[in-house]
C-alpha cells in the first residue's frame, strides 16, 4: 500500500512538473514582448531618428545633384570662352575675360582647372609669361588633386616653358623639364629633353647639353620627330664641345 501511494505520488508529482514546465513563457513569445515593450517606450526617439536620416539622405541626394548641375554649367562656360580663342585679339580679351570669371565663379570643378591651362596659354601667347607661369601652376595644383595623371603632366611641361620663355632657365626651367621625365607620359619625354639642353645652351653649358642630348638619343621612347630635332642640334654642338677640349 504504501509502495503504491508513493508510486502515484510520484506519477502526480511527475504530471505537475510537466504541466509547470509547459507553463513557462515561450522565449520567442518573450522577446516579442520585450520588443514590443521597449518599441513603445521609445517611439518618439525612433520617429526622431528615422526623421534625421530622411533628412540626411535628402540633403546629400539634393548636394549630389547641385553639383551635378555646376559641374556642367562649369563645361558650358568653358565651351563659350575656349571659342573666342586662337582668332583675333579682340576675341582672345574677350576669351581672357570669360575665363577669369569661370575660375571665380565655379571653384573646384574639372572645368576651372582646365580654364586655368588656356588661360596659361592665352598668356604666353601674349609674352605675358609670369601670368602664363602662374595660370599653368594653377591649373597643375588642381590636376593633381583631381587625380589626372595624363593632363598634369602635360601642363608641368607648359610650367617649365613659361619658365624657360621667362628668362628662368637656370634652374627653374631645367628642374620643371627633368620633373616630366619622372612622370609616366613618355609621348612628353622629347620635349623635355629638348627643354633641359636648350636651356643649357642658352647658359653656356655646352657639354650638358650634348650630354642630355646624347642620354636622349638612348632614350627608346622619344618620338622620331624629337629624335631627328635633338640629333640635328647635336650636330651643331659637337664641333664646339670638340673645341672646348
Amino acid at each position: 500500500m504504501v509502495s503504491e501511494s508513493h508510486e502515484k505520488g510520484d506519477g502526480v508529482a511527475e504530471q505537475r512538473l510537466s504541466r509547470k514546465e509547459i507553463r513557462q513563457p515561450d522565449q520567442f513569445v518573450s522577446l516579442s514582448v520585450q520588443i514590443a515593450v521597449w518599441l513603445k517606450a521609445h517611439t518618439v526617439l525612433l520617429i526622431y531618428g528615422i526623421g534625421v536620416v530622411a533628412v540626411a539622405v535628402t540633403l546629400m541626394t539634393g548636394w549630389g545633384a547641385w553639383q551635378k548641375h555646376r559641374e556642367q554649367q562649369a563645361d558650358t562656360a568653358l565651351y563659350e570662352a575656349t571659342k573666342f580663342m586662337h582668332t583675333s585679339s579682340a576675341n582672345r580679351s574677350k576669351a581672357v575675360e570669360q575665363l577669369q570669371k569661370l575660375v571665380s565663379d565655379y571653384r573646384g570643378t574639372a572645368a576651372a582647372a582646365l580654364a586655368y591651362w588656356h588661360l596659361g596659354h592665352l598668356y604666353f601667347e601674349g609674352e605675358n609669361y609670369p601670368a602664363a607661369l602662374t595660370a599653368y601652376r594653377q591649373a597643375q595644383q588642381r590636376l593633381n588633386k583631381a587625380n589626372q595623371p595624363l593632363m598634369a603632366a602635360l601642363v608641368t611641361l607648359d610650367v617649365a616653358y613659361a619658365q624657360e620663355a621667362g628668362g628662368a632657365c637656370d634652374p627653374d626651367a631645367i628642374t620643371g623639364f627633368e620633373a616630366v621625365l619622372q612622370l609616366p607620359a613618355p609621348w612628353l619625354r622629347g620635349e623635355a629633353y629638348l627643354g633641359i639642353g636648350r636651356c643649357h645652351e642658352k647658359t653656356g653649358a655646352s657639354r650638358q647639353a650634348v650630354a642630355i642630348y646624347e642620354r636622349a638619343l638612348s632614350d627608346r621612347a622619344i618620338d622620331e620627330v624629337s629624335r631627328q630635332m635633338i640629333s640635328d642640334r647635336l650636330a651643331l654642338l659637337q664641333p664646339s664641345s670638340k673645341e672646348q677640349g
